[in-house]
Parts: structure tokens; sequence; C-alpha cells
């Protein structure tokens, strides 16, 4: 069970990634936070994806520092939903 748990949070944040809009809609905050979620889900899939809107896109309007705290605030959202799925798989 404790195997197959990592397996079905994966599958459902790809899924739920499958029909999520472009990332070019994104603004620069949403795409730093979805870059965050990512990383904290270990999606390997989207993140050169995001990388690559990152370049795209250039100079940022916000600052990097401010980027990398949405970054961190993403990754924690990912970590906190992960647990909470897993507690109430429990």
């Amino acid at each position: 069970m404790n195997k197959l748990l990592p397996l079905v949070l994966l599958t459902n944040f790809l899924l739920g990634c499958a029909q999520e809009r472009p990332l070019a809609s994104y603004d620069d905050v949403g795409l730093c936070t979805l870059k965050g979620q990512a990383m904290g889900y270990g999606n390997t899939v989207i993140i050169p994806k995001i990388q690559a809107e990152f370049s795209r896109r250039g100079q940022l309007s916000i600052s990097q520092a401010d980027c990398d705290t949405y970054v961190q605030t993403g990754q924690q959202d990912a970590r906190v939903k992960m647990k909470t799925s897993d507690s109430i798989i429990q």
C-alpha cells in the first residue's frame, strides 16, 4: 500500500496537469508557484516546459527573490497536499 500511494498521487497530479491551461497563460507569480508545485510533486515532465516558458519570457515582472519565494510556497503547498492525501488514505 505504501508503494502505491506515491504512484496514485503522481498519476493524479499528471492528470491534472494534462487538463491545465497553457503555461503562457500564467502570470509570473503563477508560473513561479507552478514551478514550485511541480518540484514539490517531483513532476519531471513539466519542469522543463516551465523552464522553457521562463526562457521565452526573459525578464519577469517580479524580482528573482519574489519568484524564489513563490517557488518555495508552491513546494510547501505540494508537500501539504501530499501529506493530507497520505493521512486520508491511512
